[in-house]
């Protein structure tokens, strides 16, 4: 393309106009003309920005990569269009990909041309500074799920009416007790919060405050600092009021920001709101869960196989003892692994192992000691279980035991959701189960043979999905439903009531359940007959367990992240896949596609 051509491209240009003929001159020498095919980048996010281009022919696709990875689409712009500019204007590296769509004809403006042309024309200075203000507004709105129902389009109106603001370290943003009149999104930077008893968090890129304020028109709880040079974007009570009205979905992520957050204030929220606060039967049908259990199963499983043969042949003490301890977690192990492959929102493996082994070597000697304190005379070595007092006495102690172990370990704010009491309640109950498991064939081998031993392990491992595992999970949910209900009194009393009845509906029949599978009968097929149907029993609550807690888990991560529902497929807690989200706050691991996490609403970002 000749020179001239490139000329008189420029001078009509709306952005150009003003700009002395000579001065034009001088800007388009350093012009060259360069070519692009389909699917060719002209600019490359995360390179150094050295140039910019002026559209002449074509098409180009803009995109960007979110926090979490995922590839944006931003704009489609055609011939005309100048991009490269935010970069040389603010001296950043590239923060968007921009690629052609077909063939493309477009001009390379170095950046001294850019200066020149900037200096010498404030029109064009003032131009490229609006357009690039909105962009960047834009993208950040854009990269932001907060705001992934509202259409782009919209978008681009709500960027025109946010505001940048630049603020320097130990700058006061939210005075502890003054009213919050703003919403702020961090774009750069960290802000730290600082909250009653001396307790300390950060935001970061991503993340908001001032939406509990605006929702429920009380004055802040904590004072909120910037720990470092940060950029915000910042939007009036009006405009943000006027987008949660107009936007139902963004509006029920906000709601639920504040139930995360502050569910203490939900009974602020204004009545326009309240409705849709209250809890509602979930009906969206949770992923599938990966079976991930069946390989521990296999590999625990096989080892104590192999284990067992080996130690009865070689009658080996050493791998007699190996395998009571493999014998004795496998049921426990496999049982912790098949509940929590159904958790949405898991923990780290090292906190659910702390609980699994600190109730097998608390809760037992606990309560061990307290039974015999309280139930037995000291040096009697025979207990007569065939009076219901006794086995009811015994599981009062038992599941206190391994209930106060998993409470004192997971604090029960930590326990946000059922299915959180109901995982760490397992792995409690089957920690207490594995030592029993140890002990009992530790006894059998001391007493018989390794033949035995091997016999009550196979037993127990059998029977340990029935037994506490199970009741220790159930216990657990009803102490969840008794907090929450605390949580939801203000706000529903009906429903709060109804799990307070419900929390002891639970904790009697746990405590029954444990007593009827102690309890012995005089007839080997009664016996039986009752540890079958205690079994059934524990099961089938379990499960309808599981099922509310994979349900209030869905509903919370597809609130907060309306777009999740379709990446869904098969999720796992359990697995370390590199496109898994570690919450940097609280810990949670979520699916991919996920931007928000759903226990403590903070920003997710690709490790």
């Amino acid at each position: 393309m000749s020179f001239e051509v490139a000329i008189d491209f420029l001078r009509d240009h709306s952005l150009l106009h003003g700009i002395p003929e000579n001065e034009l001159q001088i800007a388009a020498s350093s012009i060259e003309t360069v070519s692009f095919a389909d699917g060719e980048p002209l600019l490359i996010e995360g390179d150094t920005s050295d140039d910019c281009f002026f559209i002449m022919s074509g098409k180009v696709q803009v995109s960007s990569r979110n926090l979490v990875g995922k590839t944006l689409l931003l704009a489609e712009l055609g011939s005309g269009s100048l991009v490269g500019e935010m970069g040389l204007l603010h001296n950043e590296r590239r923060t968007a990909r921009v690629t052609a769509i077909g063939d493309v004809v477009a001009l390379r403006m170095e950046r001294e041309a850019f200066e020149l042309l900037a200096d010498r024309s404030p029109l064009f200075y003032e131009s490229i500074l609006l357009t690039v203000r909105i962009r960047m507004i834009h993208r950040m709105l854009r990269s932001a799920s907060i705001w992934s129902a509202i259409p782009d389009a919209e978008l681009r109106g709500l960027a025109e009416i946010t505001l940048i603001r630049k603020v320097t370290k130990s700058d006061l943003l939210v005075a502890k007790g003054s009213l919050v009149d703003q919403f702020f999104m961090i774009t750069k930077g960290r802000v730290e919060i600082h909250g009653s008893k001396k307790q300390k968090s950060f935001l970061r890129e991503g993340d908001f405050f001032g939406e509990t304020g605006l929702l429920t028109d009380t004055s802040s709880e904590v004072e909120i600092v910037a720990s470092e040079d940060s950029e915000l974007l910042v939007m009036g009570k009006s405009e943000f009021q006027y987008v949660l009205n107009y936007y139902a979905p963004v509006r029920k992520q906000f709601l639920e920001i504040v139930r995360i957050r502050t569910p203490h204030l939900l009974s602020k929220v204004a009545l326009e709101y309240r409705d849709e606060i209250i809890e509602e039967e979930q009906k969206p049908v949770p992923p599938k869960a990966k079976e991930r259990w069946v390989d521990i199963l296999l590999w625990l499983g096989g080892g104590f196989v192999v284990l067992s043969i080996i130690a009865l042949f070689l009658q080996s003490n050493w791998l007699n003892i190996a395998a009571l301890i493999v014998g004795g977690i496998v049921g426990p192990v496999t049982f912790v692994s098949f509940i929590r492959s159904h958790q949405l929102l898991g923990f780290s493996q090292a906190r659910l192992g702390l609980v699994f082994l600190l109730s097998a070597i608390i809760a037992v000697p606990l309560a061990w000691f307290l039974e015999r304190i309280w139930l037995f005379d000291v040096g009697v070595s025979h207990f007569d279980f065939a009076h219901f007092r006794l086995p009811l006495s015994v599981s009062v102690i038992e599941e206190s035991a391994k209930l106060l172990v998993c409470i004192a370990l997971v604090r029960t704010k930590q326990m946000h959701f059922l299915m959180d009491a109901v995982v760490f309640g397992a792995a409690a109950g089957m920690g207490f189960a594995a030592i029993e498991s140890v002990i009992y064939g530790w006894s059998h081998l001391e007493g018989a043979s390794s033949v035995g031993m091997f016999s009550v392990l196979w037993i127990r491992a059998l029977l340990s999905p029935f037994g506490h595992g199970t009741w220790t999970a159930i216990a657990a949910a009803a102490i969840w439903f008794g907090t929450s209900a605390s949580r939801s009194k203000g706000l529903n009393k009906a429903s709060s009531w109804s799990k307070v009845w419900r929390a002891a509906a639970l904790l009697t029949l746990v405590i029954l359940l444990h007593a009827m599978w102690d309890f012995r009968f005089t007839n080997g097929l009664a016996k039986m007959g009752m540890m079958v149907s205690v079994g059934i029993v524990g099961l089938t609550l379990l499960y309808f367990l599981i099922r509310a807690g994979r349900r209030e888990e869905l509903h919370a991560l597809t609130t907060l992240n309306p777009y999740v529902q379709e990446s869904l497929r098969f999720i796992d807690p359990e697995e370390k896949a590199a496109d898994e989200l570690r919450c940097d706050s609280c810990g949670t691991v979520s699916p991919k596609e996920t931007r928000y996490c759903a226990r403590c609403g903070h920003a997710l970002r690709m490790k």
